[in-house]
Order: structure tokens, then C-alpha cells, then sequence
């Protein structure tokens, strides 16, 4: 990742790669929304709502279902993303996925854990990031 900035905008910038190679992703703001780019083209966008916290949206359909599992996801905290799984999905299964594919998603500088649970299930599992 490399973060730069001006005076009024914030830009990071990934590189992640991929079965088709590698793919930058940018993420930019001047305020309190931030535009996600994917190889120039536009995927969606990001904020912080009052009370419900990162809020996402994006009209792109492969994104949408790229992980046909998760069915919701909600920050905690800064450092905590829940993430709900359908309820047919076998918990095991996709957590020690998801544990092992995170790191060819996306570098975190940040210590960030993600708790996977099914949606209703009060049980859990948490994977640690850094």
C-alpha cells in the first residue's frame, strides 16, 4: 500500500494480485466518502454513518457475489469487522478459508480481526490479521 496525500485528499494505493495478474486498487477521499477504484474503473464507494458504522456501496455484480457465504458485513470498531455467513454455510469451512485467501486479498498495515459467524448463530470464530 502506499498512502499519499495532499492538502485536501487522501489516495491509497494496493497492488493485488491476481489469476489474471496484478490489479490496483485506489482509494481516495477529500472528506468523509471514498471512492474505491479497480484498474481505473470505478467499483463503488465507502463512508461512516453516525450509527451504523463503514457503510459500502457498489453496483458491481461480481463484487456483490464474490463470496456467495457473506451475507452482511458490519465494523465494530476500528480494528473489528463482523462478518455474517449465510446460515447453510459450514462455519469451519469458509472461516479457515477466508483465513488462508485474506492475505492475497489485501496487505493490512493495521492489526484488524474479523469475526465470522452465521447470521441468528450466537457462535463464532475470529481470525487475527497482523
Amino acid at each position: 500500500m502506499e498512502p499519499t496525500a495532499n492538502l485536501n485528499m487522501e489516495r491509497y494505493v494496493f497492488d493485488i494480485p491476481t489469476d489474471d495478474g496484478i490489479k490496483r486498487a485506489i482509494v481516495e477521499s477529500s472528506g468523509g466518502c471514498y471512492s474505491v477504484n479497480l484498474d481505473d474503473a470505478f467499483l463503488g464507494t465507502m463512508w461512516q454513518h453516525h450509527n451504523r458504522g463503514m457503510q459500502w456501496t457498489t453496483e458491481d455484480q461480481m463484487l456483490q457475489g464474490a463470496y456467495g457465504e457473506i451475507i452482511q458485513t458490519k465494523w465494530k470498531s476500528s480494528e473489528t469487522l463482523e462478518v455474517i455467513i449465510n446460515p447453510t454455510a459450514d462455519l469451519e469451512i469458509f472461516s479457515t478459508f477466508l483465513k488462508n485467501e485474506v492475505h492475497n486479498l489485501v496487505d493490512f498495515e493495521e492489526h484488524l480481526d474479523l469475526i465470522i459467524k452465521k447470521k441468528d448463530d450466537v457462535y463464532f470464530k475470529i481470525i487475527g490479521i497482523n
